[in-house]
């Protein structure tokens, strides 16, 4: 809704450009929510089965996430096979009450087996829909809450706040690598400017929509969220099953991936009912809102055409 006001207000004097984007943003909400409410249908009509009788094509099956190639996460340092953790930082505009806007999201996946007891099956999360743990949740900075929430069940007590500096810091660093490590043109120049900006940032300069600005590293505050497919915990798949092109034994011939004309592929870390209630929630919000934002730009629309 941010991103909506924020299109509308710099519409300025041309109100059916801004009805014309009200409309279409109503219209994507509502394709979408169409779209959710069909996963939520899938879910809940295809039958949990153990692993060892899964057959080829869409599949849901439980068991423990295991395997060797871990990853191991950037705030909680908790061993698993998927994270992601959302940086935001806290903006303040001229005559404008501060918010937190997205600086940048970094995400990881490494395949591995799930183990139901019965068997296990190799799982490739590449273009997985994650609905998994947040391991954690915080704050830093003077205008932040200094608050730091660590999931209890990780057993951790989770990144100070020199971590999480650290963490902002070596972000530039991160993007860096990927950008030297690419072979996509273009890439290696914007490595450079990458350099010239972490050198920069590490003066305490930075750049932003309202100029340049100097704080050595003061006044600046972020918000971390991080999430995590945890590796020897229970979670739920929704897939397709295909055969393992590189099988490391006999019982090794299935594979759980997204599916070239299925395309639900759901990870998750919630209990069936859990998910269930989450995707039928969130389609529900996603149609009502966009029909009232369609609606809405119509109504509005008709109004200043004085046909209402």
């Amino acid at each position: 809704m941010t991103i909506l006001i924020a299109a509308l207000a710099s519409t300025g004097s041309h109100p059916y450009l801004a009805i014309a984007i009200a409309f279409v943003v109503g219209a994507l909400l509502f394709v979408l929510g169409f779209r959710t409410y069909r996963e939520y249908r899938v879910l809940a009509e295809t039958p949990e089965v153990p692993v060892r009788s899964i057959a080829m094509g869409l599949v849901r099956v439980r068991g423990k996430a295991t395997g060797d190639d871990r990853l191991t996460s950037p705030l909680t340092g908790v061993p698993c096979f998927y994270y992601r953790v959302q940086l935001e930082k806290w903006v303040k505009k001229e005559n404008e009450n501060g918010q937190w806007e997205k600086v940048g999201t970094e995400t990881a996946e490494r395949k591995f087996y799930l183990d139901d007891g019965t068997a296990q099956v190799l799982v490739d999360p590449h273009n997985a829909q994650f609905e998994v743990l947040r391991t954690f949740h915080g704050e830093i900075g003077i205008d932040s809450t200094h608050s730091r929430h660590v999931n209890a069940s990780l057993g951790v007590p989770g990144p100070t706040e020199q971590d999480l500096a650290a963490y902002v810091k070596g972000g530039g660093s991160r993007a860096r690598a990927a950008l030297e490590a690419s072979d996509a043109p273009g890439a290696k120049a914007a490595a450079k400017v990458a350099r010239v900006a972490q050198k920069i940032g590490s003066l305490g300069i930075s750049l932003s929509e309202g100029g340049l600005t100097m704080d050595f590293g003061l006044g600046q505050s972020y918000r971390f969220t991080e999430h995590c497919l945890l590796a020897d915990r229970e979670c739920n798949i929704l897939g397709t099953c295909a055969e393992n092109p590189n099988p490391r034994d006999d019982n090794d011939r299935n594979l759980i991936r997204k599916g070239e004309n299925e395309k639900t592929f759901l990870i998750t870390s919630e209990s069936e009912k859990q998910i269930e209630k989450s995707l039928r929630r969130r389609a529900v919000i996603m149609i009502l809102l966009g029909a009232v934002v369609m609606i809405g730009a119509t109504a509005i629309g008709l109004h200043i055409a004085g046909m209402l």
